[in-house]
């Protein structure tokens, strides 16, 4: 009897070790690298829009969307859920505003409306995307989620989707401020 228990416990444990050894380790890198790929072609699109002429290519709001999302695939490595809470709150008690970074200065000189529906719908996707990975490189973060997001898919899923858009565009924009402020 004790014999199955030690050998229980030692599968339990060489168990919770590999899970780990997984979800701390090729997990991360495969949810950064596609991440990184949804990001290279929201920034593709946007290059196919200058290609078309609706926005020129020696503009300066051309290179700047183009940086910034250069900036978010470069950066998108080193963005964990912890890391980001703690900028978001440092950047936030400096007074900054997730709205006051050079991407969305930049997106809204665009002068085409219908140009700048369409870039800010790409970068909008963009940050989603680095939330969602955020998210789903965080074990702890997929283990709270679980139930509340079953509960909000059942009893409250349209005004949880109002909120979950309002926190992304801000969280967009945090992850687009330290993106702005991380060494190249």
């Amino acid at each position: 009897m004790m014999t199955v228990t030690l050998t229980q416990a030692l599968i339990g444990l060489g168990s919770l070790v590999a899970l780990l050894v997984i979800v701390y380790g090729p997990w991360q890198a495969i949810c950064t690298d596609i991440a990184r790929q949804i990001l290279f072609e929201k920034r593709d699109a946007i290059f196919d829009l200058a290609q078309t002429g609706k926005l020129s290519f020696a503009s300066r709001e051309y290179g700047l969307i183009r940086s910034s999302l250069q900036a978010s695939i470069r950066y998108a490595h080193e963005l964990t859920l912890p890391r980001f809470l703690v900028m978001a709150a440092v950047l936030s008690a400096r007074g900054n505003r997730p709205e006051d970074n050079d991407l969305s200065r930049a997106m809204k000189q665009i002068a085409d409306p219908t140009t700048r529906s369409q870039v800010e719908k790409l970068v909008r996707e963009a940050h989603r995307t680095l939330v969602m990975m955020m998210i789903v490189k965080s074990p702890a973060m997929i283990l709270a989620l679980l139930p509340l997001l079953l509960i909000a898919a059942v009893i409250v899923l349209p005004r949880f989707r109002d909120a979950a858009h309002a926190v992304e565009r801000r969280a967009g924009g945090f992850v687009q401020l330290e993106a702005d402020t991380a060494p190249s």
